[in-house]
């Protein structure tokens, strides 16, 4: 038995474009009889969320989609700890701007005030759509130590940040033309217990990024290649997608979905699962049965 789980990142961030990128998406998932988990950044840039945002998403949670946060105001990608691969690779001078400032964003990184801001994210969650937050993703993939101490004291159990390759976002770079499946050797390829005892569910891949409708066979060929392989080590499987990137090609988009459930549709027992139902039924706990390696340095 394997749950497969398509998440969306940025909801509530951004202009009617990317309003209308979630609608789409979510009613073609609609259309299709398949869900969604939508990370929407509670307070996007430290503001209130526009009427128009909140609207799409309480459209999205009425026609059963999940939600939960992605941070809290994603103000820039050093919210919850130091830049993070691959969105180091994606956006090369994350790194030289942290490194010049590091020792301002390292104040941010303690128990109590990364607590504070998971609890800001959480009464937002609870005051405008009467959700209890179960999973947390923090924005870019950035994560620190303390931010898993602040999601264990709050009672958020779970985490999905980690990429296990990043091969779709290779058509963002100059150079990067070889889509040959490349998966990273540090972290288990399932979700695994990591810092104080927080669940981690790894990303797989994202096959939606800016240009790769351009190369939409390829994208699509990759996503096969991907979902044989990791069948073969997780129960979980998580597959990213932000609404930017779906606004960048509807057509690629809805082509890759369809491809993905078809393919995911051939295997024996495998179905399509929101992660805040994984986290409600335990499969998420029962998934982590190997502990997460201590790569973090902060």
């Amino acid at each position: 038995m394997t749950a497969y789980s398509w998440t969306i990142d940025d909801a509530g961030w951004g202009d009617s474009v990317l309003v209308e990128s979630l609608r789409r998406t979510t009613e073609f998932f609609d259309s299709r009889g398949l869900s969604s988990t939508v990370f929407a950044v509670p307070k996007p840039w430290g503001e209130t969320m526009s009427a128009e945002w909140k609207e799409a998403l309480v459209a999205a949670r009425g026609a059963g989609h999940d939600l939960q946060p992605l941070g809290l105001t994603h103000s820039d990608c050093y919210e919850f700890g130091p830049p993070a691969w691959p969105a180091t690779s994606i956006l090369p001078t994350l790194q030289s701007e942290y490194d010049e400032r590091s020792e301002e964003y390292l104040q941010r990184y303690t128990v109590d005030k990364l607590r504070g801001r998971v609890e800001e994210a959480i009464a937002i969650f609870s005051t405008d759509y009467g959700i209890e937050p179960t999973v947390f993703r923090a924005p870019c993939g950035a994560v620190s130590k303390p931010m898993f101490g602040a999601l264990q004291e709050v009672g958020i159990g779970y985490h999905t940040g980690m990429f296990i390759s990043a091969t779709g976002y290779e058509q963002w770079q100059e150079d990067g033309r070889n889509l040959s499946q490349k998966w990273v050797d540090n972290i288990p390829y399932r979700p695994f217990r990591w810092y104080q005892g927080i669940v981690e569910a790894p990303i797989l891949n994202e096959y939606t990024w800016h240009g790769s409708g351009e190369r939409s066979e390829e994208f699509i060929e990759l996503a096969h290649q991907d979902l044989d392989r990791i069948s073969q080590h997780s129960p979980v499987v998580v597959i990213m997608m932000h609404t930017h990137g779906i606004a960048d090609d509807f057509e690629h988009t809805f082509r890759v979905i369809d491809a993905v459930a078809e393919h995911v549709g051939r295997k024996p027992g495998a179905s399509f699962v929101t992660l805040g139902e994984l986290a409600a039924s335990g499969a998420l706990d029962e998934a982590a049965t190997v502990e997460g390696p201590d790569i973090l340095e902060v």
